[in-house]
Formats: structure tokens, C-alpha cells, sequence
């Protein structure tokens, strides 16, 4: 119980970091995506399901960029770099906390904006929902996790918007050319000859994985090497 309502207050601390004409500026993105969404029957005339996947797999990692920028950087910046010395719990805890708050904002609007699409849009099978939500899960746990380790290395929440937005385009505009095997949009554009969509995801989830590790590492082992970057 005690453990609940520590990462509760948390939680709201974490909330509060991200208030302010940044989270105005999401909050327009997200709102932009989704009358985006509700209007797909009229801006693309291909099948609906290809649709919600341009949708919900292209477009939709754009606002997890944006949200999983500012997971970190606030607590390594400059002017904020001292408070975060002063925690008087584990590493951790600071990780759950942010990872939570995100993954809850995203899982809440995801599900809305999928009832909405269905009920007012275009139907959706069982499958179809559940290959959006795989495919979906694993495009945007990878760039959030990216965009989060970029601004916690860079110290710095444009880092971690400017890493994401790149390998965002990047991999759109050169279709997985530096890879030539796993592709981000695998499941919407299909190019790779040797992975399929389901390896894909896989790859993806584990690629994903390692990168939040990566976050968890430098906020639990990683406070002397920042301090030598003061």
C-alpha cells in the first residue's frame, strides 16, 4: 500500500513535468491525429483497414516521440540537475514512475481513439484490432524508448524530439535501406525480404527492451558519469 501511493505521488510529480505549452502542444497532436483518423474514409480511398494502419503505425509514434522526449530530460537538465540528487528513493522507482505516466496517456488515448475509429469510422475485426495493437505496440515502444535514452544522454528534450523525428523520416524516406532487414513500417509497407511482419515486431519489442534497460542503467549507474559532464 505504501509502495501504491508513493508512485502515485509520483506519478503526479511526473504529470506536472510534462503540464505546461509542451503537454498544450501534444494535447494539439493528438487531437490533430485523431480528427485525422475519424476523417480516413475521406482522405484515403484505399481499403479501410489500410487506413487505420497508416494511422496507427506511421503517424500515431510521432506523439510517443513527442510524450517520451520529456520522460528524462527534466531530471538531468541544467537547472533541475541538483534536485534530482536529492530523491530520496531508488532509481527505480523515478523509471516506473515516468515509463507509467506515459504508457497509461498513451494506452488511454490509443484505446479511445480505436473505439472512436470503429464506431464512427471504419468497423474493425477481432484480427484486424489485434494486429494493430502488436504492430502498433512495437513501432511505438521502439521510438519511445529511443527518443527517451536520446534525451537522456543529450541531457536535453530537443535531443530526444530530434533523434526520434530522424530515424522517423529516415526510415520512412529510405524504406530500411541501412538495415535491409527490419523495416519500422514493415507492417503498413511491406519491403524486407527477410523478415516478415511478425519477426518484425518481435525484433522491434527486443530492440525496444534493450533501450529502456539502457535508460534504467544511466538513471540507476550512470549520475557519475553526468556529473563529469557539469
Amino acid at each position: 500500500m505504501k509502495v501504491a501511493l508513493i508512485l502515485l505521488s509520483r506519478a503526479k510529480y511526473a504529470w506536472r513535468i510534462l503540464w505546461g505549452g509542451y503537454l498544450l502542444a501534444i494535447a494539439v497532436i493528438a487531437a490533430l491525429i485523431a480528427a485525422g483518423c475519424l476523417m480516413l474514409p475521406e482522405l484515403l480511398r484505399s481499403p479501410g483497414f489500410y487506413q487505420v494502419k497508416v494511422a496507427f503505425i506511421f503517424i500515431l509514434p510521432l506523439l510517443t516521440i513527442a510524450l517520451c522526449a520529456a520522460l528524462f530530460a527534466d531530471d538531468f537538465s541544467e537547472g533541475t540537475f541538483a534536485h534530482h540528487f536529492s530523491y530520496p528513493y531508488s532509481q527505480l522507482l523515478v523509471f516506473a514512475e515516468r515509463v507509467t505516466v506515459v504508457a497509461l496517456l498513451l494506452v488511454i488515448y490509443e484505446a479511445a481513439l480505436l473505439w472512436a475509429i470503429d464506431r464512427w469510422a471504419i468497423a474493425l475485426s477481432t484480427a484486424q484490432l489485434a494486429y494493430i495493437i502488436k504492430h502498433s505496440l512495437s513501432v511505438n515502444m521502439f521510438v519511445g524508448s529511443l527518443a527517451a535514452l536520446s534525451s537522456l544522454l543529450g541531457r536535453n528534450m530537443a535531443v530526444g524530439l530530434g533523434v526520434g523525428a530522424t530515424v522517423w523520416l529516415l526510415e520512412y524516406l529510405m524504406s530500411s535501406m541501412p538495415l535491409n532487414r527490419y523495416y519500422l513500417f514493415q507492417a503498413v509497407w511491406p519491403v524486407s525480404r527477410f523478415a516478415d511482419k511478425s519477426h518484425n515486431a518481435i525484433a522491434l519489442f527486443v530492440a525496444a527492451g534493450i533501450l529502456l534497460f539502457c535508460c534504467l542503467l544511466l538513471l540507476w549507474k550512470g549520475r557519475g558519469w553526468l556529473v563529469r559532464r557539469q
